[in-house]
């Protein structure tokens, strides 16, 4: 019995396996195709996008790209003071970095500040301003920075001023005059000056009740500048004043000491039209074919302007608020010549040496806002007590 169990088995197994095999064998033909998928969330077929090749290489062939490094590498952005070589390598520290090199105003872009100091800081490269294309519109540069921009010295000021934005993020003041202004008490500042320094402040502006005196070695003197609140403001340091490059504050009439209170128009343009026209392309340089188109030639305006700011540089420093370099008093360029020192200066004076910085500053000689500059130049000769 047992032997006869397991053939039924055995025979039941071979069974199953020819029946399998039948049916697997007799499959019919294969049936009509299904209907097509969807393609997306539209169901159509894709369509081609606009050959790159048209699109990029309208702006990114050969030839401009040569044109626009050639002006790039003769602009200031590249080369000049703004570039990372600026006073031994701001473009390193954390402080300046956002606009003083490429890396710093990378992670200003994406984070609003930076962190921490820069080992190897690069100059600014095309990437630094332009980001990767995410719109082929007509006039979209693909900007880092394009939004409008709350000034960094006054926050309630927000200028949008369209594709310049770019530019005020860093062409701007720094400091209010209210930000030198601000001692809530009279206070005394002691400071000692060595070598050329102790001709400068052996007649400066103390203040009432300050001295100088010069220690018995002759090599220091010990100057006490008096600060009384109600009536001074203390200038405290040699590179005091609105920062370098607050041309923003002037187009937008904006950043001076006391004045009128007028609001000052911006320049209809700005800076693109100026400092990227067709005669300028990257290298920045506002030349005078950008302009005549609305202005008609240079004419003597700005020559008048220089006129009036070195007579106030002469006041300035007649009442201590300034040191002229010597090799500007022997015909060199007033910009860069003129500089703060320390002073307890009369209040209606230090809003005269503000006014004037940030003129100089700005080094357009009025050109990117007339009526406001000569507001300004009005106002310091007034408090002065000179003319134009």
């Amino acid at each position: 019995m047992k032997r006869i169990s397991k053939l039924t088995i055995l025979g039941g197994f071979a069974l199953l396996i020819a029946g399998a095999l039948m049916i697997s064998s007799c499959e019919g033909p294969v049936g009509p195709a299904g209907a097509a998928g969807t393609n997306g969330t539209d169901g159509t077929d894709g369509t081609n996008g606009i050959d790159g090749n048209v699109t990029c290489l309208g702006c990114h062939n050969t030839e401009n790209q040569a044109e626009i490094a050639t002006e790039f590498a003769a602009s200031q952005h590249a080369s000049g003071d703004i570039a990372v070589s600026y006073a031994g390598g701001r473009g390193g520290s954390s402080a300046c970095a956002a606009c003083h090199s490429h890396e710093g105003y990378l992670e200003f872009a994406r984070t609003g500040g930076v962190a921490n100091n820069f080992t190897n800081p690069s100059p600014w490269i095309c990437a630094t301003c332009h980001d990767l294309h995410t719109d082929f519109a007509d006039g979209d540069y693909a900007f880092r920075l394009g939004d409008p921009v709350a000034l960094v010295a006054d926050e309630t000021v927000v200028i949008d001023g369209g594709n310049n934005n770019t530019c005020i993020n860093c062409h701007q003041s720094r400091r209010l005059v209210s930000d030198y202004d601000d001692v809530t008490k009279d206070t005394t500042y002691t400071r000692r000056f060595t070598g050329d320094d102790i001709d400068v402040y052996t007649t400066a502006a103390w203040g009432p009740g300050g001295s100088a005196t010069l220690v018995p070695t002759g090599d220091t003197l010990v100057v006490a500048f008096v600060v009384p609140t109600l009536t001074h403001a203390y200038i405290s340091s040699t590179h005091a004043g609105p920062h370098h490059g607050p041309q923003a504050n002037l187009w937008h009439g904006e950043a001076a000491g006391t004045v009128d209170g007028t609001p000052y128009a911006s320049h209809a343009d700005g800076c693109v039209s100026c400092h990227m026209g067709p005669e300028s392309g990257h290298s920045f340089h506002p030349v005078d074919g950008n302009c005549i188109d609305c202005h008609g030639s240079k004419g003597t305006e700005m020559d008048a302007v220089a006129a009036r700011l070195e007579a106030i540089a002469h006041a300035l420093e007649a009442i201590h608020a300034i040191h002229i370099d010597e090799s500007w008093k022997t015909g060199e360029s007033l910009f860069g010549a003129a500089h703060p020192v320390y002073a307890s200066l009369e209040r209606d004076d230090f809003n005269a040496w503000w006014n004037f910085t940030l003129i100089m500053e700005d080094r357009s000689l009025s050109a990117h806002n007339p009526t406001y500059v000569k507001t300004l130049l009005n106002s310091i000769e007034a408090t002065l007590g000179i003319g134009p």
